[in-house]
């Protein structure tokens, strides 16, 4: 008796996984490019993968926290959006979980395509609270013509602030030796 009873629990495991499997959503946008570090003097391979858009709700939230309560409470509630809005990932990694993703679609037909996550922190970085903790996002931009090809840039580390005169972000570290993103190109999901 207890073989079917096994048999019987192990296929309606093999029928929840795939089920499971098969409601996970397909990817609305894959890029691939090379990530170009002048800094480092390294350049590595990275996909990005989106798995949905943030919302108009997502978006406003986070201006608003930014706005209202400045760069750390932004990072707090950007890591509670879920899920996730995709990751990225160089060769050989686990990648890092994206929380904002946005494709604005321009008047020429061209995209430009925001996304952002937390930084990793290290426990020794955490341990002597060194200047670097304000640094605790990493933004990507990408610039891609009506064909999905383009370029872009990586900031690992950025200081986000609110210019209350400008009405608008500011990156402190833009150009200071961002990762250059070369040959992106929007990749079949």
């Amino acid at each position: 008796m207890s073989r079917p009873r096994t048999a019987l629990a192990a296929a309606l495991l093999v029928l929840s996984c795939g089920a499971a499997f098969a409601q996970k959503a397909q990817p609305v946008a894959k890029y691939r490019a090379v990530a170009a570090s002048l800094n480092l003097g390294k350049a590595s391979q990275i996909d990005i993968v989106i798995e949905r858009w943030s919302t108009d709700q997502e978006r406003q939230q986070l201006l608003t926290t930014l706005q209202e309560f400045g760069r750390d409470k932004l990072i707090a509630e950007l890591m509670k959006i879920r899920p996730r809005c995709g990751y990225m990932r160089l060769p050989n990694t686990r990648g890092y979980d994206l929380f904002y993703a946005r494709d604005n679609l321009l008047p020429d037909g061209t995209h430009h395509v925001v996304l952002a996550t937390n930084r990793s922190v290290g426990v020794s970085e955490a341990a002597t609270a060194t200047r670097s903790l304000e640094y605790q996002l990493t933004l990507i931009e990408l610039h891609l013509d009506k064909e999905g090809e383009g370029e872009g840039k990586l900031v690992p580390a950025g200081k986000i602030t609110w210019d209350n005169a400008k009405k608008t972000i500011e990156i402190e570290n833009w150009g200071a030796l961002p990762v250059d993103l070369k040959g992106v190109k929007s990749v079949k999901p």
